[in-house]
């Protein structure tokens, strides 16, 4: 209207802020522009690798292939080559025989991790009894075990030439001790007892490849083949093992 001052006109925000508030905003966009790339890579990065599968005792996947997995070994794929890069100096690969016997090779490692129970692991190898021959008479040396069976080390020479002989089977020994109740809590029903001497019960897993031998006042024994392999390997061999007249092949000594 006439008379009235004209107004002035209003000023962009941008000009109204003061000056320590322009120092603030320079310094949030300092900060924003230092760690925007390291944002980015963390929002951009790969998920990292999966977790380690379990490796406990009791858990065993049977592949479609016949193999089977537990405690982190391949049975019927792993090589004597293949566990020593994963466990080194730890495994110590030898050919356990008996007088007059062609022997099997066999590695102990002791003490051994499946998971959070420890224990005493052997594992079994599928080596032809020509090559057994050879690498016992080439042994670096030769000791008598508590049964009375000899234990030849391999010569460096015979370890290379062993390091593609595959995985056939895993025994292994809990440091603690397991009841008939603790078994069937981890593993089930088996599908069969069997009886022996002084109180010896083994039970039978077929479908997972697996025997369980309890006895009042010693540890447990858990063996381990693949699945297909069980009717072949492990049954026959629990016969003369439950009857108390030999040890199984592929059985360390059981500890009291």
């Amino acid at each position: 209207m006439r008379g009235m001052p004209a107004s002035k006109p209003s000023l962009p925000l941008w000009r109204r802020l003061p000056p320590f508030a322009w120092a603030l905003i320079a310094g949030v966009l300092s900060l924003v522009a230092a760690f925007a790339p390291t944002a980015w890579h963390m929002l951009a990065a790969p998920p990292g690798p999966p977790a380690a599968p379990a490796k406990e005792p009791w858990r065993i996947d049977v592949g479609a292939d016949g193999t089977s997995r537990v405690m982190g070994l391949q049975l019927g794929t792993d090589t004597l080559g293949s566990l020593h890069g994963r466990l080194g100096e730890a495994l110590q690969p030898a050919i356990v025989a008996r007088r007059g016997e062609a022997g099997a090779l066999e590695a102990l490692v002791d003490p051994f991790s499946a998971g959070f129970v420890a224990g005493r692991l052997v594992l079994a190898f599928d080596a032809p009894s020509d090559a057994l021959a050879r690498w016992r008479d080439g042994a670096a040396k030769s000791d008598v075990m508590d049964t009375g069976a000899h234990r030849y080390t391999l010569s460096a020479d015979s370890a290379r030439e062993a390091a593609s002989v595959r995985l056939a089977g895993a025994t292994f020994v809990p440091a603690l001790s397991l009841s008939a109740d603790d078994v069937t809590q981890r593993f089930g029903a088996p599908a069969a007892v069997q009886a022996g001497d002084e109180g010896l019960q083994t039970w039978l897993y077929p479908d997972r490849g697996l025997a369980i031998a309890l006895q009042p006042g010693r540890k447990a024994v858990l063996q381990y083949v693949a699945p297909p392999d069980f009717e072949r390997r492990l049954r026959p061999a629990m016969v003369p093992a439950a009857s108390g007249r030999t040890r199984a092949r592929t059985t360390p000594p059981t500890t009291r």
